[in-house]
C-alpha cells in the first residue's frame, strides 16, 4: 500500500488503485497518524486536533467511527493500532512517501558533500519527484502541531531544491537551468540565494550584463520591500562577476549518468500475494549491516517471477541507482542455465564497465566477482536473479554492500545462501484466481458464464500459469466459450495438452523439474500418481515403491525440494493435482502396465488403511456433457482428483 501526502492526500493498494477516504475530519486523522507514523498518539490529542475547545459531546464515540472507518478502508488486517499509549499506524518501510523523500534528500546532501554531483543530482531529482503539489497535505486544514511538521517537510523541500541547483551548475548545466532560475526568482524575490545562482548561471552563458542586471534588481528590491542591502554572498558574487574572476568559469558539461532501469514490464493483471508483497517490500526497504538477499520458491507455474517483478517495481524508488535484472534460466524449457562468468560481464557491461573480458573472451569468474563488488559498494542498488538453478549459480553474483538489496527466485530452495530470508510460495486461493481470470480476459465475460468460469478455476487448481494460459486460449477465440473450455479440461487425460498456448505449457514447466530427478526419485515420482490424490505418507509410499522407509522419507524430501511433492506435516505429503495429471502420464510412458500393477498390490498389502485405490491404468474419460447451470443439476466435472 502507498501512502502519499507530499501534495494532496492519497492512499493507493499494492495494485495502484486509489482507496476513498471519507469525510473531511477522517482524512485529517489520517494525516495526523501519517505525520506520525511509528508513534502512538493519545486519544486525548485526537481529539484536541479534530476539534479543538469546541468537540461536541459525541466527539469520543465519533472519533470511534472514524478510527473503525479508516480500518475498515485500509483493510486487513488492522492498520491503525491500538494501545495503552494511543493509537499508531503500522506501515512497512517504504509505503510512505515521506520516509523515502527524507532518505533520497539525505543521500542527495551526502552525495554534493563529498563531490559526486551527478549521484547528488539523481538522488535530489528523485526525491523532488515524490512531490506532488506546492504543500504537504494540499487543502486539507490542519490543527497547529500537524501544521509545524508540515511546514518542516516544505522547508526540507525549499533545501532539497538549492542543493539540486547547486549539483546541476557544478554538472555544467548552466544553460539549462536559466528557464527555470528566472521562474523560481520571479515567484521568490527576495531569496537571495536564488538571485546568486541565477546570476552564476547567466555569466556562465556569456551573459555578464544581464547578471549584472540581476544584482541591480536584487538590490533594489531588497530596499523597497524590507530595506536591506544585498548580504555578503550576492554581493561577493556580484564582485566576482565583475573582476571577471576566473574560478567562475564553467566546469565542462558533464552527462548524467543514467542508472540501469533492466526490470521487465509488470502484469497488469497482478491479483492478491498481499501478504507476500508486504514482507518483500518491508525485506527490500529496511536497512541492515549487510546486503539483504530475498529468495522466492515454488513450483513451476506458481507465480515466481512475476510476483518478484512485480514487488521490484514498487520498491524501484528506494534504488536511484540502478534496478538490475537477469533471467538466468534455471528452468527455461529448451534453454541452457546461464554461466556465472557471462552474467557477471553482462552486469558490468550495464554498470558502464565493460573491462572484466579475459584472454579467451569470457571474464574471470572470481575477479569479475570483485570488480562486480567493487562497483556496487555503496550504491543504492536492487538486484533481480530470476528462474535461478541453484545456489552455486547465484553465489558470485551477490554484491556485498549493505545498500544492495538482491531478490533470487528459484525452484529449489536456496538454503546454502548466507543470510537469506527465504519465501515459499503457493497456489492461489480459489477468488484469487477467478479474479486473476476476470482480469486477463474481461470482467464482464467471467460474469455471463459464472459456473463454467468456476469450473475453469478449480481445474486450474490454483496454479496461476494455468490460469493465464486458459485465458490465452479465450482471448484468442473470442467465440470459445468459456463452457466449452471447462468441458475440454474436465477430461483429466486431455487437460495437460489443453493447457498450452504460444511458447507456455504446464506441461514443459513441470518436465524441466521432472528431468533434474535421479532414476530413483523419478520413479518414486511417477509411481505416486497410482495412489489417486490426497495425503501420501511415507509408509504408503514404501509399499508402493517397494523401498524401506528411511529411503523412502529421503526420495519423498528430494521431490519436495525439488518442487514436485508439497510436505503437510510429520511423513506426510501432498502432490498438486495437474502433477499428478503429469506423473501419471510419464507413468504410462515410462512403465510397463504390470509394474504398475504391482506397485499398486504392495501398497494396498503394505498399508490397510489405504483407501480404494484406482486401477493402475485408468480408462480415457469421455467428453462430459456440456455445462449447466444450477439449480438444474451439479456440476460434476468440477470435482478435481486430489
Amino acid at each position: 500500500m502507498d501512502f502519499k501526502i507530499l501534495g494532496p492526500i492519497e492512499v493507493r493498494t499494492s495494485l495502484g488503485r486509489p482507496i476513498a477516504l471519507g469525510r473531511r475530519k477522517q482524512r485529517v486523522l489520517l494525516a495526523a497518524l501519517l505525520l506520525n507514523t511509528g508513534k502512538a498518539i493519545p486519544s486525548r490529542r485526537m481529539l484536541d486536533w479534530l476539534w479543538g475547545e469546541r468537540a461536541p459531546a459525541t466527539a469520543e464515540s465519533n472519533l470511534y467511527t472514524y478510527i473503525s472507518a479508516l480500518r475498515k478502508v485500509l483493510g486487513s488486517p488492522s492498520r491503525i493500532e491500538a494501545g495503552s499509549n494511543g493509537y499508531m499506524l503500522r506501515v512497512t518501510p517504504g509505503e510512505v512517501d515521506v520516509t523515502l523523500f527524507e532518505d533520497l534528500a539525505a543521500q542527495g546532501r551526502l552525495a554534493l558533500s563529498a563531490g559526486r554531483h551527478d549521484v547528488a543530482l539523481d538522488r535530489l531529482t528523485r526525491a523532488l519527484c515524490l512531490w506532488r503539489g506546492e504543500s504537504v497535505l494540499e487543502e486539507l486544514p490542519l490543527p497547529a502541531p500537524l501544521r509545524c511538521e508540515a511546514a518542516r517537510l516544505e522547508r526540507l523541500r525549499a533545501t532539497v531544491v538549492d542543493a539540486s541547483l547547486e549539483a546541476r551548475l557544478a554538472l555544467g548545466q548552466h544553460g539549462e537551468m536559466l528557464a527555470d532560475l528566472e521562474a523560481m526568482t520571479r515567484r521568490d524575490p527576495l531569496n537571495e540565494r536564488l538571485r546568486a545562482q541565477l546570476m552564476l548561471a547567466l555569466y556562465r552563458s556569456g551573459r555578464r550584463a544581464d547578471a549584472l542586471t540581476v544584482y541591480q534588481s536584487a538590490r533594489m528590491t531588497l530596499a523597497a520591500e524590507v530595506g536591506i542591502d544585498p548580504g555578503p554572498d550576492l554581493v561577493r558574487m556580484h564582485q566576482r562577476i565583475l573582476a571577471d574572476d576566473p574560478a567562475l568559469t564553467p566546469p565542462p558539461a558533464v552527462a548524467a549518468r543514467r542508472a540501469p532501469a533492466e526490470l521487465p514490464i509488470g502484469s497488469a493483471a497482478f491479483t492478491g500475494r498481499t501478504t507476500e508483497i508486504s514482507r518483500l517490500r518491508t525485506m527490500l526497504t529496511t536497512g541492515s549491516g549487510t546486503t539483504a538477499i530475498s529468495t522466492i520458491t515454488g513450483a513451476a507455474g506458481v507465480g515466481k517471477s512475476a510476483l518478484a517483478v512485480h514487488v521490484a517495481h514498487q520498491v524501484a524508488g528506494h534504488f536511484p541507482d540502478g534496478r538490475l535484472y537477469v533471467d538466468l534460466h534455471g528452468s527455461t524449457p529448451g534453454v541452457a542455465p546461464l554461466n556465472p562468468a557471462d552474467v557477471l560481464a553482462r552486469l558490468l557491461r550495464s554498470l558502464g564497465d565493460d573491462t572484466a573480458a579475459g584472454p579467451f573472451g569470457r571474464p574471470d569468474v572470481d575477479e569479475a566477482a570483485a570488480r562486480f563488488r567493487s562497483l556496487t559498494d555503496g550504491r543504492h542498488l536492487l538486484l533481480l536473479l530470476d528462474n535461478a538453478r541453484d545456489a552455486a549459480q547465484v553465489r558470485p553474483l551477490l554484491p556485498a554492500s549493505p545498500t544492495c538489496r538482491v531478490l533470487v527466485t528459484a525452484r529449489r530452495m536456496l538454503t546454502s545462501l548466507d543470510a537469506a530470508s527465504h519465501f515459499r510460495l503457493g497456489v492461489m486461493a480459489e477468488d484469487e484466481t477467478s479474479t486473476l481470470l476476470g482480469r486477463l480476459i474481461g470482467e464482464e465475460r467471467v460474469a455471463a458464464e459464472q459456473w463454467a468460469a468456476r469450473a475453469i478455476v478449480r481445474l486450474c487448481a490454483g496454479l496461476p500459469l494455468a490460469i493465464r494460459i486458459a485465458a490465452a486460449r479465450l482471448i484468442a477465440r473470442p467465440e470459445l466459450s468459456l463452457r466449452a473450455l471447462a468441458d475440454r479440461l474436465a477430461v483429466e487425460d486431455h487437460r495437460l495438452s489443453e493447457l498450452q498456448a504460444d511458447d507456455q505449457a504446464v506441461r514443459a514447466c513441470f518436465m524441466m523439474s521432472y528431468r533434474s530427478l535421479d532414476a530413483e526419485s523419478s520413479r518414486m515420482f511417477r509411481l505416486l500418481s497410482l495412489l489417486g490424490g490426497g495425503v501420501i505418507s511415507v509408509a504408503a509410499a514404501a509399499a508402493l515403491a517397494d523401498r524401506p522407509e528411511p529411503r523412502t522419507a529421503d526420495l519423498l524430501d528430494h521431490l519436495a525440494e525439488a518442487q514436485l511433492l508439497e510436505s503437510c506435516g510429520h511423513d506426510r505429503y501432498r502432490m498438486h493435482d495437474l502433477l499428478s495429471l503429469f506423473a501419471r502420464e510419464r507413468a504410462r510412458e515410462e512403465d510397463t502396465e504390470e509394474d504398475q500393477a504391482q506397485a499398486v498390490r504392495r501398497a494396498r498389502r503394505g498399508v490397510r488403511t489405504l483407501p480404494a485405490l484406482p486401477p493402475a491404468l485408468p480408462p480415457a474419460q469421455p467428453l462430459p456433457p456440456p455445462l449447466a447451470p444450477p439449480p438444474a443439476q451439479p456440476v460434476t466435472y468440477m470435482t478435481v482428483r486430489g
